[in-house]
Order: structure tokens, then sequence, then C-alpha cells
């Protein structure tokens, strides 16, 4: 649906642009039916096809995973209410998905619950092909949608980074009063903005049992005050922050929040809390550069066990997906 509307806009802006040349080639300079009807078919054609072209590479690109129907993966609907409140006066509400296999005996033994924190132009159903296998292995998997995304599009804005990490401690504070899971341990895994809320909210919280970190940036104002043009654009037509105030720059900034940690913290204590991160990144990622991850993890003073370096894939981990699922089941079964 969303692909169609997409399609449509840009038709009507083809349109509107063609209208006006033949206007303008008709009306003013008094050129023939047939020389206005070129000009604006070609004007409509140059406007169309480049979008289109970039819609048809970009599901090609990102939606290479078509949606999974695993027969032993149940999934149920969720609604979290978090502290703002409706027009109407009613706590607004995040949509989520427990994800969890049939075989009750596999639940038991793992006895955790990942929470999936999505990209920031994702929904709860972008990361399945990372998160399916580990509901197999017995992990219940929470995979909500953020707010201004999904099913929780009404809850605020994609861009309100800060009430995320809000949004996402109501997470947790569910999970832990919830009858069913209320004993379990608590995994987090996120990509990119997603794997800043993670380490940002979960990093000084000793209950969270283990944090994953996919492409996640170490300081938020060096990465979103870029010199690409290209970048920068898609950052300002999304509606990054790109001006960030200090107290947004110190909450989205996990190598700040180490750093902070390190400073406060005797340095077993510190050692304990990095011990838990799983940090993932590939060398040529063009959005979040490798330096984040080197930044990251060496002030974590990470193990190579806690770490996942790809050569190649990109920003979205591209032809490593097995690979990645594979280095995840890895560090939550040590």
């Amino acid at each position: 649906m969303k692909d169609i509307l997409k399609r449509l806009l840009v038709i009507l802006v083809g349109i509107s642009i063609s209208a006006s040349i033949w206007h303008i080639n008709r009306n003013i300079f008094g050129n023939t039916i047939d020389t206005c009807l070129i000009l604006s078919t070609m004007v409509f054609l140059i406007t169309y096809i480049p979008f289109e072209a970039y819609f048809s590479l970009r599901k090609i690109w990102y939606d290479r995973w078509s949606k999974l129907d695993v027969e032993n993966v149940r999934r149920e609907k969720i609604k979290i209410p978090i502290d703002e409140k409706s027009k109407d006066g009613n706590h607004k509400q995040l949509i989520a998905n427990i994800v969890q296999t049939s075989d009750r005996s596999r639940v038991k033994q793992k006895k955790a619950v990942i929470i999936i924190n999505h990209g920031y132009s994702d929904t709860k159903e972008t990361l399945e092909y990372i998160y399916l296998p580990l509901a197999i292995q017995g992990y219940v998997i929470l995979a909500y949608d953020a707010r201004g995304t999904g099913d929780s599009k009404k809850v605020g804005r994609r861009n309100q980074l800060k009430k995320r990490i809000n949004d996402y401690q109501k997470i947790t504070q569910w999970i832990k009063q919830h009858n069913k899971f209320q004993t379990y341990n608590i995994i987090s895994l996120g990509f990119s903005i997603g794997a800043i809320i993670s380490l940002s909210a979960s990093f000084g919280d000793p209950t969270i049992e283990k944090i994953i970190a996919i492409s996640c940036i170490s300081r938020y104002k060096k990465n979103v005050k870029r010199f690409n043009p290209i970048v920068l654009l898609s950052y300002i037509i999304r509606g990054i922050p790109l001006f960030p105030d200090q107290d947004t720059v110190r909450k989205l900034s996990p190598y700040l929040i180490f750093k902070e940690q390190k400073e406060n913290l005797e340095a077993k204590n510190y050692e304990k809390l990095s011990e838990r991160v799983y940090l993932i990144h590939t060398e040529n990622d063009k959005i979040i550069k490798f330096r984040n991850f080197k930044e990251n993890s060496s002030i974590l003073h990470l193990p190579k066990e806690n770490q996942l370096i790809f050569k190649k894939g990109g920003h979205t981990m591209k032809k490593n997906e097995v690979a990645l699922v594979a280095g995840i089941i890895r560090f939550l079964e040590d």
C-alpha cells in the first residue's frame, strides 16, 4: 500500500510539472499541440523514471527477505502503555509482537526475552530474518514498532529519539512486571538507531543480561553533521535532528555513556557491564563509519569474542545474514 501511495504521489507531481510545461509552451510561446505533447511527455518521464528506478532498486536491495511464515512459531500482538496521553485522555500504547516457538520446553530452557529495537525507517517486522531463528532456539522475542513507525505511528514522531529511550524503558518495566516473564532474563538487540537505544538505555542497567548492537554510532553529533550531501539530504528528508542540544548528544552517544560509567565505577564493575556487550559492524559501512565501532570497542575494552566484523555488507549487512545470526547465537550461548 505504501509503495502504491509513493508512486501515485510521484505521478501527481510529474503530471503537475508536465501540465505547467504544456501551459508555458502552448499559451505563452504558442507552440503546436504536437510540440507541447512531446515536451510534456518527456518532462513527465524524466520526473517519474528516476523515482521508479529508485523504488525498484531499493526494494531489491532492502526487501530481499520475503515475509517468513514458520509453522512452529507463534505470534501474539500486544499493546504496551507509555506515560504520554492521547487526546481522549488515555495512555498512548506501543504496538508489539511477542514471537516464540510452540515448543514450551525450549522456551523454559532459555528463559529469556529479547527486545528488538529496529532502525530509523524500519518496523517491527524488518528484522524477522534475525529474530525468527532466535525464536526457534527458544528465546521469547518482543519486537515493537517504535513511535512514529508501523502500528505505533500515532504515538509520536519517529525523530523523537530521546522519547524512544523512555519508551524502551517502559518496555523493560512491562517485561519485569509481566506474570509470564518476571523471572526471565532480558536481552536487548538493536540495529542502527535501534542499537543506540539498546546501548544508551541498557548499558547502565545491570538487570539487562546481554546487549547486541548492530551498526551503531559512537558519538551522535559527529555522525549527523556530514559533508556527504547525499547522506545529509537523506537525514533532512527523514527528519533526523541535525542540530541536537547537549542533552540529546549525551543521551544518544553510546561512547559518552561508556565514558561516564567508566569514570564513575570501579574497574571491575565497569568490566562487568562491558562484557555483556556484543558489537557488530562492517568495514565498508557508508552510513555509520567503521571508526564508530573502533571507538566503542576500544573504550569498552571488548575482547575478540564480543566483536563481529565483516569486510563488506554495508550498513544493512547485505549477504552477511547467515553469519550474522550465527554470531549472535554463539554470543548468546556463551
